[in-house]
């Protein structure tokens, strides 16, 4: 929990003072986006495919949602900041 917390604020701080060619406006797609992304693809394994059943099967990991909406659309800006 420690080294996610970390991860979440060093990636989020690499990512405001390096991203510098993208607009906000581009900021706020990549971050819609691939928030999405993670969402509908996250409900079609567990609801359709039933892959996350060795966590909790009746519960639902809250913590599990740090990654994919706070962790995740930084290394996704940085990436397309730095892509040719």
């Amino acid at each position: 929990m420690i080294g996610l917390m970390f991860a979440i604020i060093l990636l989020n701080l690499l990512a405001l003072i390096f991203v510098k060619n993208l607009t906000k406006n581009q900021i706020v797609h990549i971050w819609n986006f691939t928030i999405a992304f993670q969402v509908c693809f996250d409900v079609i394994i567990e609801l359709k495919l039933k892959g996350y059943w060795y966590f909790y099967k009746d519960k639902v990991e809250y913590l599990g949602l740090l990654p994919h909406m706070i962790l995740v659309p930084p290394v996704n800006m940085m990436f397309l900041n730095w892509y040719p």
